[in-house]
């Protein structure tokens, strides 16, 4: 909107045009003068008429740095705003996102770029073989050149900044993503193609990573309006594939206690991750980070404080929590608790095995077998397995935060003390994720007021039959 500001017998009249790169407000200005002899009215009518048409002038004239490419402003974008405002691990993520966007669009000007193609490109994605994901197999016996040249997949970690689990699954003979590959035979002193077979993913994508694909172009080009490149964000127009009947995958109680069961011929320390995770609802980073400060006994709960993550290059390392609502004390179960000091009396007696080789620097709760962080994927990996091999439903270490939501709300536990408890910033959140499961609710909540049907609704006895009153004439 245009402001006026009248100075002496003239009329200066501003139009706001976005914001630069360091969030200032950009403004142009222009100085109208009312002929002479013009009535109040008629300067009052043409003030407004100038008003328009400066804006238009302005919307016109302002989209010039809109001849950047998406590629380049993707790059200001990273360098100027998200590796400065965003968390590490999300910031990562746009970047990691915005390389395949770009591969497809990245040539186009923003000027330029429109709706259709986003909905083309987002089209693209769907179809087979456009997974992002490129894989590689090992051609040698890792494990057996691992003994020849004294080394331990935790050391192969450390130098190449590669995690663990990579490390395992070449051990197993499994496929690795193709990144990993390059560090990995600059260590072993090999060339990539002499060590490693490429090998393609080709699973079509699902709707949701579609959707997860938007969020960050659009995030991206926000921006690009917000600062003044582009007039409007033509990915809010772009179609995208439905994910209506998409549901956050978990368990219902009948496999819960069944998990639960599984769970007791387990090594301890998975055992006590996987159940502790289930009656917390911790998101994998807030488990991974949590040390034994930010327990408290006696009053049965524990405050989330940090998270611990894992990023290519920078490794294992804290952040704070997710969100301003996600730094929160939670009430558990008794079991939870019991099942926790279980499981230090374990940890203790691996600390005094280890002594000066144990390697906890903060006292971490979750850690590795000689007290260093946990590579978070490691837990992902393990509890994926145990799956498998169990015959649960297939369901992800995510799932089991679903299940804890999704069990309270079914055991009529009040929505905003739900949302309180996962650490959502809104409780519109935990509603959208959780509809389906609040809808189930809701549907016994009703039946809750069936007890009183014998008095509200009197059910009449059935009413006999009547004989029909019309005579019938006799034929012959």
């Amino acid at each position: 909107m245009a402001t006026v500001t009248k100075r002496g017998n003239s009329y200066k009249i501003t139009v706001s045009c976005g914001y630069d790169l360091n969030g200032k407000q950009i403004r142009q200005h222009m100085t109208w003068t009312p002929a002479p002899g013009m009535t109040a009215r008629q300067i009052e009518k043409e003030l407004e008429r100038q008003k328009v048409l400066f804006e238009e002038q302005v919307k016109c004239t302002t989209t010039h740095d809109g001849n950047i490419r998406l590629k380049e402003f993707t790059d200001k974008f990273l360098k100027d705003y998200a590796y400065q405002n965003l968390k590490a691990k999300t910031a990562f993520g746009y970047e990691k996102r915005m390389e395949v966007i770009n591969q497809a669009i990245g040539h186009i000007k923003l000027k330029d770029l429109k709706p259709g193609h986003i909905a083309s490109f987002y089209s693209n994605l769907q179809e087979e073989g456009m997974r992002a994901r490129e894989l590689a197999t090992i051609k040698i016996d890792f494990s057996k050149w691992l003994k020849e040249h004294n080394m331990t997949m935790a050391a192969m970690a450390e130098k190449t900044g590669v995690s663990l689990w990579v490390f395992k699954k070449l051990k197993n003979g499994e496929s690795i993503a193709r990144d990993c590959t390059k560090p990995i035979a600059e260590v072993m002193g090999m060339e990539v193609n002499q060590l490693f077979t490429p090998k393609k993913d080709m699973t079509p994508l699902a709707a949701g990573t579609i959707h997860t694909f938007h969020r960050v172009l659009s995030a991206v080009l926000f921006r690009a309006v917000k600062w003044g490149y582009i007039q409007s964000n033509p990915a809010a127009r772009a179609d995208l594939p439905s994910i209506a009947n998409r549901r956050a995958a978990y368990l219902d109680e009948p496999d819960a206690r069944r998990l639960l069961e599984l769970l007791k011929d387990e090594p301890i320390k998975w055992r006590t991750i996987v159940t502790f995770d289930l009656l917390s609802g911790l998101r994998r980073g807030e488990l991974a980070g949590l040390r034994w400060q930010d327990v408290n006994s006696e009053e049965q709960t524990i405050i989330i404080r940090q998270t611990s993550n894992y990023l290519p290059g920078k490794g294992v390392y804290v952040d704070t929590p997710k969100t301003t609502t996600s730094n929160r004390p939670l009430k558990l179960s008794r079991s939870a608790f019991l099942l926790l000091m279980e499981y230090k009396r374990w940890q203790d007696d691996q600390r005094d095995a280890l002594g000066d080789a144990w390697k906890d620097k903060d006292g971490r709760i979750f850690t590795t077998d000689d007290g260093a962080p946990m590579f978070p994927d490691s837990i992902t990996q393990w509890f994926s397995k145990f799956v498998k091999r169990t015959g649960l439903p297939k369901v992800t270490v995510h799932s089991l935060r679903h299940t804890y939501a999704s069990l309270m709300i079914s055991d009529g536990v009040p929505l905003v003390v739900v949302s309180h408890q996962l650490g959502h910033a809104q409780t519109s959140t935990t509603a959208n994720i959780y509809a389906h499961v609040i809808v189930s609710a809701e549907a016994r909540a009703a039946q809750t007021f069936d007890k009183f049907n014998d008095i509200i609704v009197q059910e009449e006895a059935p009413k006999k039959p009547t004989e029909s009153r019309r005579k019938i004439r006799k034929i012959g």
